[in-house]
C-alpha cells in the first residue's frame, strides 16, 4: 500500500481535527476514540497524530480551538497536502464521526467545513 508522508505538524494538525470532531457532541465516545486510534496509527507520525488528540483532551481545548490548531498546522505544511491526502483526512473524520451513532448533522458540517477550508490550502 502506497503510504502518502507527511511532516510532524500534519500529524499533529490531523489528531487536533479529529479531537474538534470527537468533541462536538461535548465528549469523547468510546467508540470514536478507538476508530480514531486505529486510523492515526496507520498514519505517517501516527504518535504525534494521537498525543495531540489527547493532549487537547487533558487541557480541555473547545472545539473551535483545536480546529483552529489544527488548520493553522496544515496551513504551514500546504505543500505537503496532495488531493490523495487531503480526501485521506476526510475519510478519516467520516469513519470517527460514524463510529458512535451513525454521522450526526453537526459533525457532517464540521466535515464540510473542513473540507472547504482544505481546498483553500
Amino acid at each position: 500500500m502506497q503510504q502518502t508522508m507527511y511532516s510532524p505538524d500534519v500529524a499533529m494538525g490531523l489528531g487536533s481535527i479529529v479531537y474538534a470532531l470527537s468533541k462536538l457532541d461535548g465528549q469523547f465516545q468510546p467508540e470514536e476514540t478507538k476508530v480514531a486510534r486505529q486510523l492515526l496509527a496507520e498514519s505517517p507520525y501516527s504518535d504525534l497524530a494521537i498525543a495531540a488528540v489527547f493532549l487537547r483532551d487533558n487541557v480541555g481545548e473547545t472545539v473551535e480551538e483545536a480546529f483552529a490548531f489544527g488548520l493553522r498546522r496544515m496551513a504551514v505544511k500546504r505543500l505537503e497536502l496532495n488531493k490523495q491526502t487531503k480526501k485521506r483526512f476526510v475519510n478519516i473524520l467520516l469513519r470517527v464521526a460514524r463510529a458512535h451513532d451513525g454521522i450526526s448533522r453537526e459533525e457532517r458540517e464540521f466535515i464540510r467545513r473542513f473540507w472547504r477550508e482544505l481546498q483553500q490550502l
